[in-house]
């Protein structure tokens, strides 16, 4: 018989829905965790937002209009913050001028800090005021859409917003709080179908079709069949990949990259370099087993904007096939020492690859790599990820002094003329290059690139992470040179380039990290740390050559010999290497073969590919099982869960009670293997498990009967049937399990059998409302 339901939306679900609110933003802040290198900022977040989910449900309970409400917000946060963060300048808990005074220099020093360190960064005042700020305005947003507007959805997107803006500032790996904010997501979309189904008016419908009532589930053979169908496609999802082949190799074409995606070097090269620098965190960047130690160079830079060196174009444009050496790279004739690198890709989510000086060959398995011959740059065309490998051949040329020194007409060598561009160069940076030059009395280009470079490594400056005299403003490079006196590679390379170009000598400027550090097994480390610039000068005989004005005491850097006292002395050929010789001692011939030792196994090497050894733990099908051993094991607490859940909700009844305690044990015996068969009513069921058990299924029959009371009589049952009816539970089932073996007992354990098919009441012939009416007017009941 059909009956009338209140509207799904008529109960005051507001406590619900706040509470789903909640764990949505606290979730969503979790994110911020990627750009602080402590816990200290936590608390205070999460206490911001319950004062402003708190203070906005005050203001709508008092019936405050919208603007009212926003200026009484903007004030709630200035008092909140003010007792969390400057509790010194409060009058008791008021907010006085110099609460305004301090929030306002927090602010703008946070703001000026934002520009100068990244992320991870050490927990501050002003950092965390900024992070209170944000959470307090996503908080008033979210609450206003899911409860003045009435659109929980709509919700999601500051939530959305505050989520993903720390991967944006620092991309890494998704983290454990992404589940915890998808389930706050998934409680605002459920709200949202509450919302919608109180727009259509009542529920009209028998018992058996209705949606859902308290914590029981739908008992359509629709929803049925849909649960059956989740729980096979959850079984597919979390073990058929894994035992699929190729399963979390690289793919062939990665379709999720774009060629244009570079997080790791930015058009501007220097702002991922200052980035890396000045990183509160050492994050591992990329390993690699090396024949010799070398600097490893992304790309170069040929164009001065004024501040900073930027490509002269798009070097993502102009991509041909990488078969051999750069031209122009290498003079013809100079010997060189042939460096093998095999190089494991960590957390440098850049678009180029790191190789050695004048590389001829490199093999990146199935991946296509490409070449910008100007930019002197190798890539595979999409950004580097965790866990990628390949090897590069280099040939390294072993500059002398003899190889640079002489006059040298760069009239005659027209391609190079954008090497020489000055462009709006400061005319305090010329006449300061002039005048090193002519102080050292160089006469030939390689003596006016010793005279720059000596001059910038003088006692006259000194290295420096944190110069803020130079974040901003303009003629930075001036200020650097005739003020300052103090950066970091940036500057310190910059102004080489510039004062080489001054001189005439053509330069560009390189990008990328220093040799890393010596680990275990010979392996060499590179981070954040290692990253540097340096300026790269051409001479005829030798091609492009790198010097060093950076006077890095850290050891991380060194001076190439051919710039040393002793190396730069031309010796007709017979001087020192460019750099530090072979560890055999050998001089280098035309080219010299040098290979890394290698484990023929390849069993300890932890830059060998698919065909080296895996752990148990790696195998696809040990996944596989462990992963359905853990959602085996998730099934008892759901079902607990659900239980406790339901018995609270039907203790305010007790014939709720009582139908709570036959629906569980009915349940358990599902999972038994013994449950209600299809068309069998209770009184049929309990017959049958007593013809089954004999006296071990007393309990049932006596439970059945006081069931079938509380169900169909008129009168309402009382608290001592209601605690009956659970004890009787308790012994029925204590009484089938015995008789059960373990094998049955274990199942009816760990199947969700009970949890998908949903609780069956009792039929219900007529309605009991409508029999208590048929009894007051006479009439017999049916």
């Amino acid at each position: 018989m059909a009956t009338t339901d209140s509207a799904s939306g008529a109960r005051n679900t507001d406590y619900a829905q706040a509470l789903a609110l909640a764990g949505l933003l606290a979730g969503a802040s979790l994110s911020l965790s990627r750009l602080y290198t402590g816990n200290a900022w936590l608390l205070p977040t999460w206490l911001t937002m319950a004062a402003a989910l708190g203070l906005a449900a005050l203001l709508r309970r008092l019936g405050v209009g919208q603007l009212l409400s926003l200026a009484a917000m903007a004030a709630g946060f200035v008092v909140v913050g003010g007792i969390l963060l400057f509790p010194d300048t409060l009058l008791l808990v008021v907010p006085t001028r110099a609460t305004l005074a301090e929030m306002v220099t927090a602010a703008s020093t946070a703001m000026t800090a934002v520009g100068e360190q990244a992320a991870p960064v050490e927990v501050t005042t002003e950092f965390v005021l900024l992070t209170c700020a944000g959470a307090w305005a996503v908080a008033t947003a979210a609450d206003g859409l899911a409860f003045r507007a009435r659109q929980p959805l709509l919700a999601l997107v500051p939530a959305l917003g505050l989520f993903v803006f720390p991967a944006v500032i620092r991309p890494s790996s998704p983290a454990w709080y992404t589940a915890w904010f998808l389930l706050g997501a998934a409680g605002m979309l459920l709200f949202e179908g509450r919302a919608r189904l109180a727009t259509w008016g009542r529920w009209v419908s028998s018992a058996r079709s209705r949606p859902g009532a308290g914590w029981r589930l739908p008992m359509t053979p629709a929803a049925q069949t849909g649960r059956w169908l989740a729980l096979a496609a959850g079984l597919c999802a979390l073990t058929v990949p894994w035992l699929l082949p190729g399963y979390g190799q690289q793919g062939a074409l990665d379709l999720k990259e774009r060629a244009g995606s570079d997080t790791g070097v930015a058009l501007n090269p220097f702002v991922s370099l200052r980035t890396r620098l000045t990183a509160q965190e050492d994050v591992p960047m990329f390993r690699a087993r090396s024949s010799r130690r070398e600097r490893w160079r992304l790309m170069v830079y040929d164009r001065f904007d004024g501040t900073d060196f930027a490509p002269s174009s798009d070097p993502r444009r102009g991509l041909d096939q990488f078969v051999g050496p750069i031209a122009g790279e290498l003079a013809p004739g100079l010997p060189v020492t042939q460096v093998t690198q095999e190089v494991e890709i960590q957390e440098l989510g850049s678009f180029w690859l790191p190789a050695a000086t004048t590389p001829i060959r490199v093999d990146a398995g199935r991946r296509r790599v490409l070449a910008n011959g100007t930019f002197a740059s190798l890539t595979i065309n999409q950004r580097l990820r965790k866990g990628f490998s390949y090897t590069v051949v280099s040939q390294v040329p072993e500059i002398k002094a003899s190889d640079l020194d002489g006059p040298v007409d760069y009239r005659d060598y027209p391609e190079l003329e954008p090497y020489t561009d000055t462009g709006n160069l400061d005319p305090e940076v010329r006449e300061r290059a002039t005048a090193v030059v002519e102080a050292k009395k160089a006469d030939t280009p390689f003596d006016e690139a010793l005279a720059i470079q000596d001059y910038l490594r003088s006692s006259e400056f000194h290295y420096n992470l944190n110069v803020p005299a130079l974040s901003a403003g303009g003629n930075q490079l001036r200020r650097f040179l005739t003020q300052v006196r103090e950066g970091y590679c940036e500057q310190f390379a910059i102004a080489m380039a510039m004062m080489a170009r001054q001189v005439g000598i053509p330069s560009r400027v390189a990008v990328g990290f220093t040799s890393g550090e010596v680990v275990d097994n010979g392996l060499l480390q590179v981070t954040t740390h290692d990253a540097h610039a340096w300026p790269e000068l051409w001479f005829p005989r030798a091609g492009w050559v790198p010097f060093e004005p950076t006077p890095r005491a850290d050891g991380t850097v060194s001076v190439p010999i051919y710039t040393t006292p002793a190396g730069r002395v031309p010796e007709n050929g017979t001087g020192p290497s460019a750099t530090t010789p072979a560890d055999n001692g050998s001089t280098p011939s035309t080219v010299r073969q040098a290979r890394p030792e290698t484990d023929p196994t390849g069993a300890d090497d932890p830059l060998a590919g698919a065909g080296s050894r895996r752990g148990w733990l790696e195998r696809p099908v040990v996944r596989a099982g462990l992963a359905l051993l853990a959602l085996v094991a998730l099934v008892p607490g759901v079902k607990w869960g659900r239980n406790l859940l339901a018995r609270r909700r039907a203790g305010h009844r007790p014939r709720d009670a009582v139908a709570e305690s036959y629906a569980e044990l009915t349940g358990w015996a599902r999972d038994a293997g013994i449950g209600r068969r299809g068309a069998e009513t209770p009184a049929a069921y309990a017959r049958r498990l007593h013809g089954d058990f004999a006296a071990d299924a007393d309990p049932l029959v006596e439970l059945t009967e006081l069931f079938e009371l509380a169900e169909y009589a008129a009168a309402e049952p009382g608290h001592d049937q209601a605690e009956q009816a659970r004890r009787l539970a308790r012994s029925a089932r204590s009484g089938l399990a015995g008789r059960l073996g373990w094998r049955r007992r274990l199942l009816a354990t760990v199947s969700p059998r009970s949890l998908l098919a949903g609780r069956p009441a009792a039929p219900r012939p007529v309605h009991r409302e409508a029999a208590q009416e048929r009894e007051l007017a006479g009439q017999p009941r049916r």
